[in-house]
């Protein structure tokens, strides 16, 4: 474990704050890295999302392609979190980003040869699914291994920045190449980031040394984890509260593909200028994290949640503004992108940063790659949501179907999160960070 920095009576200012993670070499190139592959993955969703409509001009397809990836990543985020803990995180990560290289790559050349079928979308969907539940346990405990536990807070708000930055990146580019050139030539350029986000893990000199593998089975080590988890309000309580705000409130953006292209009527570059506004929102919200005030984290998950729910329900009804004012303004869509940017920092800049300082923080370092494993099933639901997602938008259409989700994440922040006297003392009490 890297040495923790001298404690201080006097808070640290921004700028150290800021810094701290920075003077870390490890950390920079751990940083470039994950860059590298979250720009690939924004690219990645946005392409395999328009490859379906086009192929199906379908969005319940879509939602099934989102779900396919979701559902095997959340059946092997426990094996993962597993995985995490008994083997090198570096070597870890390295072989799962080739890989899902290799799997995009394949995809490209059926693309380009104008071969590709839909079952081969959705092969590819629950391969990469698999190799992301093994690799996200990993890519998030390693930051404690890198930069210690005081530091763990802003190394965690700067990786999401990292994380965002490239998502601002990836869909906006993917979305004016297939409009420019094609699918398959954009699937080639998504295989070679992924490759190039492998190289820049090379550089990296994680502390981390793998726990002995032991003797115990593998349900032994899962149940670990989960008694872990079970007897620690801290960390019962805000799994809970983010896997009903990820299954439900989240979905909507992996499903915005179809929704911008039936709400909006929108195109490919108008997608990615969605997800720019998303991407743009996360990165924001990443970096004004550190002000939050660290003693008060489960407080500002809390509001977080509560204003989430608020905003999601007004991106919902934007793209309906000309239905219910009666009017034909074309200027709706910037509209959208506005509280696109307003959800991405609320949800994505905050509620995921907030919950997974709490989370490492609350949980022993022997069993937190299996806690970070559970924790991880919450992008998971995000996938596996869309499919239930775009069945109710065919039946009640997008606005009440989002709408719908938005309070679900409210009822459960509001009822678990604080109705319970569990709840009530965790707000009332600051945090030992």
């Amino acid at each position: 474990m890297v040495a923790e920095a001298p404690s201080s009576s006097a808070s640290p200012s921004l700028w150290s704050r800021i810094k701290g993670p920075w003077e870390v070499p490890s950390f920079r190139w751990y940083w470039a890295g994950s860059l590298a592959q979250a720009m690939s993955q924004g690219m990645q969703f946005l392409v395999l999302g328009w490859l379906v409509l086009e192929v199906t001009g379908d969005k319940t397809q879509l939602g099934l392609t989102i779900s396919l990836y979701g559902l095997p990543n959340i059946a092997f985020l426990l094996a993962g979190g597993i995985i995490a803990d008994r083997m090198d995180r570096k070597q870890l990560l390295m072989v799962t980003q080739a890989m899902v290289g290799a799997m995009i790559a394949g995809l490209a050349a059926l693309t380009v040869t104008d071969n590709v079928a839909l079952w081969h979308i959705y092969l590819a969907a629950a391969l990469l699914g698999v190799l992301q539940a093994l690799n996200m346990p990993a890519r998030l405990a390693m930051l404690a291994d890198l930069v210690g536990e005081r530091r763990l807070l802003d190394a965690v708000a700067q990786f999401n920045a990292a994380q965002h930055a490239g998502r601002i990146v990836g869909p906006p580019v993917a979305g004016v190449l297939i409009d420019q050139w094609n699918i398959g030539m954009v699937l080639v350029l998504n295989a070679a980031c992924y490759g190039a986000s492998v190289l820049l893990l090379v550089m990296v000199r994680g502390a981390y040394r793998p726990l002995a593998a032991g003797r115990q089975p593998l349900l032994r080590h899962i149940g670990e984890g989960l008694s872990v988890i079970r007897d620690t309000p801290m960390l019962l309580t805000v799994l809970v509260m983010t896997c009903v705000f990820g299954g439900f409130g989240m979905s909507h953006l992996q499903v915005i593909p179809a929704f911008a292209k039936e709400q909006l009527d929108s195109g490919a570059s108008e997608v990615g200028l969605l997800l720019l506004g998303s991407g743009i929102g996360a990165l924001t919200g990443s970096l004004t994290l550190t002000l939050m005030h660290r003693a008060w984290l489960y407080r500002w998950l809390l509001f977080c949640l509560v204003t989430f729910s608020a905003l999601l329900t007004l991106f919902a009804w934007s793209g309906s503004f000309d239905d219910l004012t009666g009017t034909s303004w074309g200027g709706w869509f910037w509209v959208t992108w506005v509280f696109t940017l307003l959800v991405g920092i609320v949800a994505i800049g905050w509620v995921w940063p907030l919950t997974t300082t709490i989370t490492q923080l609350a949980s022993p370092a022997e069993v937190r790659g299996r806690v970070m494993g559970v924790l991880h099933l919450v992008p998971g639901l995000h996938f596996l949501g869309a499919w239930p997602l775009t069945l109710a938008a065919a039946g009640v259409g997008w606005p009440l179907a989002i709408t719908g989700a938005a309070a679900m994440t409210l009822l459960v922040a509001l009822t678990f999160g604080l109705g319970r006297k569990t709840g009530r003392e965790l707000a009332a009490h600051p945090s030992a960070t």
